[in-house]
């Protein structure tokens, strides 16, 4: 959940930085914005107001409410299709932190799996529905709200927290009946590295719980440490054991593989190489066609690729 969180306020970020303004207006309050009435530049100060920003469209992209001291009390970024329509509103508070964030239409994944489990409704009764996502202090995800194109919330889902701010469990809850519609259970062991999830319907039964492992490195890795290069992704293993033992693969394919690795240069040379150690602050390789092994300083590179495509560095 806390990356969800994060997730949130990077993409509102990102999306305000990439902002294309091309001109702003002033208004009084929330209901002169929806009224169109007007607030003029020079009667906006000493007083609260809403300041929007328009792109070249004509259709606005930020919403920023200011106090009488001038400052932000919060953001609101509206994020747009290709056709004008409204696909998401992104809510920042004064601190500049994720508030909340608003996704419009029935293909929002997590409404999507809310209506699998909920009473069926009439046709068209989630059209133009959104989905609302709530943070707590924590910058977790506290609450997702399901309104319908009526503006009714249809449902909800709230998430629990033990004292280590771990996820405890979800309850699904379809309104305006409150009727509990799911539920799931989890339980950490940090010590085991094991989490259990428990999922259960609207009587209370059981319909499925999985237990979640992490095996040791010596179970992943077949090269003992210290491991260098493309020899610590275990995917690099599996594959090499396909190409190499010829196994069949019971099911369509397709490996993307070259010969060697390829190191690009922080001036923007590219090298074939084989890679032979990534230390500290050096790189060794061996240049493909040549014997001798060569020493590069990691401030000189920008990036190593592997011959299976995994980013090595950085």
């Amino acid at each position: 959940m806390r990356f969800v969180s994060i997730l949130i306020l990077t993409v509102a970020f990102n999306y305000g930085q990439n902002l294309k303004v091309s001109f702003m207006r002033f208004y009084g309050n929330d209901h002169d914005y929806m009224a169109d009435i007007r607030l003029l530049a020079t009667n906006r100060f000493g007083q609260p107001h809403i300041q929007v920003f328009y792109n070249d469209r004509k259709v606005p992209v930020l919403k920023e409410w200011i106090n009488v001291e001038g400052e932000s009390l919060k953001q609101e970024f509206l994020e747009y299709g290709n056709d004008n329509k409204l696909v998401r509103r992104y809510f920042l508070n004064s601190d500049q932190k994720p508030d909340s964030l608003i996704q419009f239409g029935m293909d929002e994944p997590w409404s999507e799996e809310f209506r699998k489990v909920s009473i069926e409704q009439s046709y068209n009764y989630y059209e133009g529905q959104e989905s609302k996502f709530i943070l707590n202090k924590a910058d977790q995800i506290q609450s997702i709200q399901f309104i319908n194109v009526r503006g009714e919330q249809y449902g909800e889902i709230n998430f629990i927290y033990d004292h280590l701010g771990l996820l405890s469990g979800e309850v699904w809850t379809s309104l305006p009946d409150e009727l509990v519609i799911r539920r799931f259970a989890y339980e950490v062991d940090m010590l085991a590295n094991r989490k259990e999830i428990w999922e259960y319907d609207r009587n209370g039964q059981e319909l499925s719980h999985i237990a979640l492992t992490q095996p040791p490195a010596s179970a992943l890795y077949k090269t003992p440490p210290p491991r260098y290069g493309n020899r610590l992704d275990e995917i690099s293993i599996l594959l090499e054991d396909i190409r190499e033992k010829k196994l069949n693969v019971p099911f369509d394919i397709f490996i993307p593989k070259t010969d060697y690795d390829l190191m690009i240069l922080t001036n923007g040379d590219s090298l074939m190489i084989h890679l032979v150690e990534l230390g500290i602050q050096r790189v060794k390789f061996i240049i493909v066609g040549e014997k001798d092994e060569l020493t590069m300083p990691k401030f000189r590179v920008e990036s190593i690729t592997s011959r299976y495509g995994e980013r090595i560095y950085p």
